[in-house]
C-alpha cells in the first residue's frame, strides 16, 4: 500500500504538471474592417488574419471542403460580370497578400513538397474551379495568424490562385477547414489548440444597436453562444451525399412567425429540402422556387428583382411597391429535431454593396430577402443561417454538431479533446453545456471562483485563459501534492497498525483500491484508461436521439402513398410515388423522372 500510494502521489503530481502544458481553445471574432486605408468606408466582414514579415492583414472566410488555404495576390481573379472595377474587387476580396513584400515567404514547385494537402474535393456541388486549384496555384510556405494573435501563429503551407475558380459572390480569402485541414493540423502539431475542432457563429449585422460580433473558435466551443440540446451527425464527403462540405441536413419545414403569434408553414404538405450546409455562401438559404413564391404569397410582398450586391441572388423588395414589409420570423426546421428561427432583423436585410470607389453603401429604399431560387445545383444553409445557429466540426471524431445559438458577446469557452491523457476532455452533455469536469476550459460549466462567465476575473478585466490554465494547473497540483501526502502519511499509519492485529491478506483478497477489479485481479493499461477516459473520437449522441442515417429518410411505416415525401433539387430527386413503408434513398445512382421543383431558377455563376 505505501508502494501504490508513492506511485499516486508522484502520478498526480505529474498530471497536474502536465496539466499546465494542456492547450486551449483559441477564440477570434467574425466581424467588419475596414478594408482601404484611403477609403474610410471599405468595410467587408469576416475573420481577420495576419500574414507575411513584416505583417499584412487580409479578411478571410472559413472553407469547410477545402483542406489548404488559398490566398489572393495582386492577380485577384473577380468575376467581371458581378464585380466592376478592380476597387470593388480589392475590397470584397478582404484586401490582398504581397508575396514579394514578405520575407517569410518560401515558394514551391507544388503543394506536396510545400507540405500542403495534395487532394481536394471534387464532388457535385463545389465551386468548378477547384478542380483545377492544386495543380494551378502557386504553392508556398508562409507564417500566418487569425487575429494576428502569436496564440494561433504557424507557419503551413498556403495557395495564391492563379485561375478564377470561385463565385463571385464567395468572394472572401478562404481559410482551408477541412478533413485535412493544413491550419488545424498545424495549430495541432504546435501544441496551441487540444483538437481538430473549429465552431463558427455568424453573429449579427443589423437591428437595434451595433451590430454584434460572431467568432470563430478552434480547439472546443464558446459554451456562452449555445442554447438548448445539441444536434450531433456524421460528417460524410461522398458523391453519394451530395454535399461537398460532409454537412447534411434535411429541411422538413419553413414556418413564418407573425407578430400576433400566429404561425404558417411554407412548404408544400409531405415535403422535405435536403441541404448542405455551406458557412462561406453568402445566403441564408438556396433553394427549390415555392420557397421564395409561397413566402411572396403569404405575406403579400412584391419582388422587384435580384440582388447582384453583397448577397448575390437574394430577392429585391423596394418600398415603392410594399408600403409595410413582412415584419415576423421564419422558423426553419430540421428533420434532426432542431429548429432555427431566425429573427426579421436578418431575414429582411437592407440592401447593401460596394460601391465603384470602394465605399460600402446602402440602399434606405430597399430591403433583401436572403433566399435564392435553386437552378440545378443541391440546396445550402448559408452564413446567415448561422446568425441563429451555432456549428462545431470536430474532424478527430468525424462529426458536426449543430446548436441553436445564443447572441451574446460574453464568450465561455469548452475545451475538447479526444486524447487518452490528462488533458482529455469530458463528452458534450446533451443538454448544450459541458460537463463540470471540462478540462482547458476558460471558465467550466458550471462556474468558477475568481472568473466571471465573461471570461473576466472579479475586477472585471479580462483573463488569459492560457495563463489561467497554467496558474490553476500548478496552484492545484502544489495543493493537491500537500492533501494527497497528508493523506498518504495517514493511511500508512493505519495500515501498519493494521497489519500488527490481522493476518496478511492473500493475493485474492486484493480488493481496496482503483487498481483491482472486485474478483481480485489486477487491472491492466488498457484496462485502467477504458474506466477513466472516453474512446478517441467517442461524442455520444444525446438519450433518445438516433443517429440518421447518411442518405436516407426514414418515414412512418405505416404511412400511405400520398403522405410520403417530396424531395426537391437534382440532385435530392426522388419519385413521387413508392410503395408504402419504403425508406427515400434521397441519393440513388439512378435518378428517375426531372425534379419535383425547379421554378425558374437562377444559376450559380462558378
Amino acid at each position: 500500500m505505501l508502494f501504490m500510494t508513492s506511485r499516486l502521489v508522484l502520478a498526480l503530481g505529474a498530471a497536474s504538471v502536465l496539466a499546465a502544458d494542456c492547450p486551449s481553445p483559441l477564440s477570434f471574432p467574425i466581424t467588419t474592417k475596414q478594408i482601404d486605408p484611403k477609403v474610410p468606408d471599405s468595410y467587408m466582414r469576416g475573420i481577420a488574419v495576419t500574414i507575411g514579415t513584416p505583417e499584412q492583414t487580409i479578411i478571410v472566410n472559413a472553407w469547410p471542403d477545402l483542406n489548404n488555404t488559398y490566398l489572393y495576390d495582386q492577380q485577384m481573379l473577380c468575376d467581371p460580370s458581378i464585380i466592376w472595377n478592380d476597387e470593388i474587387c480589392f475590397v470584397r476580396r478582404g484586401g490582398i497578400y504581397h508575396e514579394e513584400d514578405s520575407t517569410s515567404f518560401t515558394k514551391y514547385n507544388d503543394f506536396a513538397s510545400a507540405g500542403g494537402a495534395t487532394n481536394e474535393i471534387t464532388t457535385t456541388g463545389t465551386e468548378l474551379g477547384v478542380k483545377k486549384l492544386l495543380s494551378s496555384s502557386l504553392a508556398g510556405v508562409e507564417k500566418l495568424s487569425v487575429g494576428g494573435s502569436d496564440s494561433s501563429s504557424v507557419t503551413m503551407p498556403i495557395g495564391i490562385p492563379r485561375l478564377r475558380w470561385d463565385g463571385g459572390y464567395t468572394i472572401l480569402h478562404a481559410l482551408g477547414l477541412g478533413a485535412n485541414s493544413t491550419y488545424l493540423n498545424a495549430l495541432s502539431q504546435s501544441n496551441k489548440i487540444p483538437s481538430r475542432v473549429w465552431s463558427y457563429f455568424w453573429g449579427r449585422q443589423w437591428g437595434n444597436g451595433a451590430p454584434l460580433d460572431g467568432s470563430i473558435v478552434f480547439g472546443g466551443y464558446d459554451q456562452e453562444k449555445i442554447i438548448g440540446r445539441n444536434y450531433t451527425q456524421s460528417l460524410d464527403y461522398s458523391e453519394s451525399t451530395g454535399c461537398w462540405t460532409g454537412m447534411k441536413v434535411t429541411v422538413s419545414d419553413l414556418v413564418l412567425n407573425y407578430r400576433n403569434g400566429d404561425d404558417e408553414s411554407i412548404m408544400p404538405r409531405n415535403s422535405a429540402i435536403p441541404v448542405c450546409i455551406v458557412p462561406q455562401r453568402q445566403l441564408l438559404l438556396e433553394a427549390p422556387g415555392f420557397v421564395v413564391d409561397n413566402f411572396e404569397k403569404a405575406t403579400g410582398m412584391v419582388k422587384g428583382g435580384e440582388s447582384f450586391g453583397l448577397y448575390w441572388g437574394s430577392q429585391v423588395y423596394n418600398n415603392t411597391a410594399n408600403p409595410s414589409y413582412y415584419d415576423g420570423d421564419l422558423t426553419i426546421a430540421l428533420s434532426n429535431g432542431l429548429s432555427i428561427r431566425i429573427p426579421n432583423s436578418q431575414l429582411l436585410v437592407p440592401s447593401e454593396e460596394i460601391a465603384r470607389n470602394g465605399s460600402f453603401i446602402t440602399n434606405p429604399d430597399r430591403m433583401e430577402l436572403p433566399i435564392n431560387r435553386l437552378g440545378t445545383q443541391p440546396a445550402t444553409l448559408g452564413r446567415f443561417f448561422f446568425t441563429s445557429a451555432y456549428l462545431m466540426v470536430d474532424h478527430e471524431a468525424d462529426t458536426f454538431t449543430l446548436w441553436q445559438a445564443n447572441p451574446a458577446s460574453k464568450s465561455n469557452l469548452v475545451t475538447i479533446n479526444h486524447a487518452k491523457d490528462s488533458c482529455a476532455s469530458e463528452p458534450i452533455s446533451t443538454d448544450g453545456g459541458a460537463s463540470n469536469s471540462t478540462s482547458g476550459s476558460a471558465d467550466n460549466a458550471g462556474g468558477g471562483s475568481g472568473s466571471g462567465r465573461d471570461g473576466s476575473g472579479d475586477n472585471g478585466a479580462p483573463v488569459n485563459s492560457n495563463v489561467a490554465a497554467i496558474a490553476g494547473g500548478v496552484a492545484g497540483g502544489v495543493a493537491a501534492l500537500a492533501l494527497i501526502g497528508a493523506v498518504a502519511f495517514f493511511l500508512v499509519r493505519r495500515r501498519r497498525r493494521a497489519n500488527n492485529a490481522q493476518p496478511d491478506k492473500s493475493p485474492g483478497d486484493m480488493t481496496d483500491g482503483p487498481e483491482f477489479y472486485a474478483d481480485g485481479h489486477r487491472l491492466a493499461v488498457g484496462e485502467l484508461e477504458s474506466q477513466y477516459q472516453p474512446r478517441v473520437g467517442e461524442l455520444p449522441a444525446p438519450p433518445n436521439y438516433k443517429y440518421p442515417t447518411v442518405g436516407v429518410q426514414q418515414y412512418n411505416p405505416n404511412a400511405t402513398q400520398t403522405q410520403q415525401p417530396h424531395y426537391y433539387g437534382e440532385y435530392y430527386n426522388k419519385p413521387a410515388e413508392v410503395e408504402a413503408g419504403w425508406p427515400y434513398e434521397m441519393d440513388g445512382s439512378n435518378r428517375p423522372g426531372p425534379p419535383v421543383e425547379l421554378s425558374g431558377g437562377t444559376p450559380r455563376l462558378s
